[in-house]
């Protein structure tokens, strides 16, 4: 059985990778865009298991996007599970998150365990249970993963 589809929604190349690599590790498949307006394009095209979702993205934010994506979603009658990523300070920033549209909410930065807890809360099928947990690069897994050359 082909592994399910993240979208991650992250302006931050850093951020970016940390997702990516995350997910592969917990068995996910995932797909990257850097801005509100390449995720909803690909949003049109493509169904995902779950999205990550910045909310302080650059032009369109993370409030903004997710309203477009639900009001898409009125239209289609499916809904697919949003998780906010955010670093933001704001006291009040879960309660307009949840508000907006979002399913769950994940401060950065995060234990890895958390996301893994998260996802499975949102996107664990009985037929897959994707119950993986996150073991400790090798040495020879940090040489090939470099994420400076990566994001170069």
């Amino acid at each position: 059985m082909a592994s399910l589809t993240i979208l991650v929604i992250e302006d931050n190349q850093h951020d970016q990778f940390v997702l990516k690599h995350l997910l592969e590790k917990f068995g996910f498949q995932s797909q990257v865009k850097s801005s509100a307006e390449e995720a909803l394009a690909a949003l049109s095209q493509t169904k995902y298991a779950a999205v990550l979702l910045d909310i302080g993205l650059p032009g369109i934010d993370g409030l903004a996007c997710i309203k477009q994506i639900r009001q898409r979603e009125l239209i289609a009658s499916s809904r697919t599970p949003v998780i906010a990523l955010t670093a933001s300070v704001d006291d009040n920033i879960r309660t307009k998150a949840l508000k907006a549209g979002m399913d769950d909410f994940i401060s950065k930065p995060f234990d890895p365990e958390q996301l893994r807890k998260v996802l499975l809360r949102h996107v664990y099928e009985p037929a897959h249970p994707n119950l993986k947990t996150l073991k400790p690069l090798s040495p020879e897994e940090l040489d090939q993963n470099n994420w400076k050359e990566q994001t170069a």
